[in-house]
This record gives C-alpha cells, structure tokens and sequence, in this order.
C-alpha cells in the first residue's frame, strides 16, 4: 500500500486502475468523487455567496449612516423596573425628549440603563423626522453575516454529502456481504474437512 497521501486520496476517489474493484466499489467510487466535486463547488458557491453578503452588508451600512443621526437626548423622567434584554445586560425605560435633525422637539419613552436618572443626557438615534431608531448596522455584523453566509453553505453541503457517501458505503458492503455469504454456501461444502 502506498504512503502517498495523494495516491491514497485517488485510490479512495477510485481514480487509480484496479482490476480487482467490483462494480459496487466503483459505484460507491463516482459518488465519492462526486461528493469531492460538490463540496469544492459548495465551497466556491459559498465564498461568491458571502461576498455578495458582505456587499449587501456595506450598501446597508452607508444607507443607514446616511439616514440616521445620533442626537442627545435629556431624560425627563426616572428609569422604570429594568428588566433583562436580548444582550443580558438590564433595561430600563425612561420619558425623555431630543431635537429631531429638522429642529423639532419631540418627546417619548426610550430604552436607558437603569443607573440613569431625571435630567441626564443621553445618546439616541433617530430617523431624518425624529422618529427612534435602531443604530445603524456596523462593520462587525455584517462580517458576521457574510461569513456565516460564506461558511454555512459549505458546511451544510459536506454534511449532507458525508452522509450520502456513508450510506451508500453502508449499503454496498451489506450488499457486498450478502453476495459473499451466497457464494460461500456454494464453495464451503467443497472445502468442509470431513473428518475421514
């Protein structure tokens, strides 16, 4: 046997010439090789994939950096029972007005920590009209994004395709065990010792 990892990987890919491989071995070859050739092209799939993600992801940023202002905001009222958000970290409520980017004043509830008290300023972001707003998305969600994007496609298809290539190993050798055990019913009683 050779120690060649790459003529170890052709002979596993069925690409080297035994005249010894049944017709199930090179069946169970081509959907090895075929798997190999499904996930380079997941892989290439994947990185074009993520890239378009990350794309998105930039054009998405500059929109939201251009249509949303960070204004301070002066809480007009204490902090409600802070209760726990999606980050862990505990959130309060709090009346509080801020002047919108087209100089109107406005007033609402906003989400403050709960060491904040009546008269504090506070940082916000809101909409070209005042209205509250998420911040806008940044450089490290959308590198999350797109690598997720990048890597869950590849991922997904090598699972997916191991799993084809294991069953289809499973199934040939219970077949290849079953074609074995009917032609050693045949041969075993020629090569029975009788004991005479």
């Amino acid at each position: 046997m050779s120690q060649n990892p790459f003529a170890r990987f052709a002979r596993w890919l069925g690409l080297d010439r035994n005249p010894l491989r049944r017709r199930c071995d090179r069946a169970e070859a081509v959907v090895r090789l075929a798997a190999v050739l499904g996930v380079v092209a997941a892989i290439v799939f994947g990185v074009m994939l993520g890239m378009r993600e990350y794309g998105n992801g930039l054009r998405t940023e500059a929109q939201q950096m251009r249509s949303r202002h960070q204004v301070a905001a002066t809480l007009t009222g204490d902090v409600t029972t802070p209760r726990l958000s999606v980050a862990g970290a505990a959130v309060g409520h709090a009346q509080a007005t801020w002047v919108a980017p087209d100089g109107t004043v406005r007033a609402g509830v906003i989400e403050v920590s709960p060491s904040r008290h009546a008269g504090e300023t506070v940082r916000i972001w809101t909409d070209g009209r005042g209205v509250i707003t998420p911040r806008p998305q940044d450089r490290e969600t959308t590198a999350v994004a797109a690598l997720t994007v990048g890597t869950g496609v590849p991922l997904a298809a090598a699972a997916i395709l191991a799993l084809l290539v294991t069953c289809t190993r499973l199934v040939n050798q219970r077949r290849a065990r079953r074609v074995w055990e009917a032609q050693w019913t045949v041969v075993e009683p020629m090569w029975r010792i009788n004991g005479r």
